[in-house]
């Protein structure tokens, strides 16, 4: 297509490619322009009817912002932000639906005051049953992201806690009007269900992330022979993909072997080879 042709394009499409070019990715709008411009000027010169131009005009803000999604799951996928972002935005459907069910602020409020300061003093029992049963993990203290990775750590602990909280009461809530006693027992079991639960998956999910940048981890490979534990390691290996470095997890716990271990990548370069 050539300079002259390109300037047949009527300026409605000229002015449509020029602003849904914006939507598409950097990296891959010089080519996404060039071809979308030759599709509109194939069909603008066969001469389509209205139908099929507007048809063609659709899909071409459909591929643009399907290109503009793709490349944010792409650099927001297994992202600790993503994580706590999601956590938040199940917190919101949960406040909505406590609310719907007061009426109003106000009186959601009042409602959960009361089993608020109950929270505040299961939380941190809950929490300490969870740390007593959940396997050493290996944190890496000398590592440089050791305060992030706890923060993260934290931050997740207090969202999963507080979804806790909130399913519980907006399942209770319904009962509560015909036995508020024994909806108050029924809420405390639901919510200590829940909470072990939730903080067992962010222990583990803490556990299988990179110690670096907190992606998740990705690629697993099964290292060594079953048959063979008493003798050589055995286990799954997970990668991080940026290449940070891998997680050893064993299959079974051992003496010499009682958790999983992070091998970073700087760490396995520095190393001498073995000869």
């Amino acid at each position: 297509m050539t300079p002259q042709d390109a300037s047949l394009l009527p300026p409605s499409d000229r002015t449509l490619l020029r602003v849904v070019r914006h939507i598409v990715p950097q990296f891959e709008r010089e080519e996404w322009t060039r071809v979308w411009h030759a599709e509109l000027w194939h069909a603008r010169h066969l001469g389509r009817n209205a139908g099929g131009a507007t048809g063609l005009s659709i899909g071409l803000v459909r591929d643009a912002l399907w290109l503009r999604m793709e490349s944010w799951r792409r650099i927001l996928h297994g992202t600790a932000a993503l994580c706590l972002a999601s956590l938040l935005g199940l917190l919101l459907v949960f406040t909505l639906v406590a609310l719907a069910m007061n009426g109003d602020w106000h009186s959601m409020c009042v409602q959960l005051a009361g089993q608020f300061r109950l929270f505040l003093f299961e939380a941190p029992l809950v929490v300490l049953v969870n740390l007593g049963i959940t396997s050493r993990i290996d944190m890496e203290r000398s590592s440089k992201s050791w305060l992030m990775r706890h923060s993260f750590l934290i931050a997740k602990m207090v969202l999963t806690l507080l979804l806790a909280f909130l399913s519980s009461a907006d399942a209770c809530q319904p009962v509560r009007i015909f036995s508020p006693i024994l909806v108050d027992l029924l809420q405390t079991l639901l919510f200590t269900l829940l909470a072990l639960g939730g903080l067992r998956w962010a222990f583990r999910d803490q556990d299988q992330r990179c110690k670096q940048c907190l992606r998740v981890l990705a690629m697993p490979a099964s290292i060594g022979r079953p048959s063979h534990n008493l003798l050589e390691w055995t286990g799954t290996e997970l990668a991080c993909t940026r290449g940070h470095g891998m997680l050893s997890v064993p299959e079974m716990e051992t003496s010499w072997c009682q958790s999983s271990r992070w091998i970073s990548a700087r760490r396995s370069w520095d190393q001498p080879a073995s000869i």
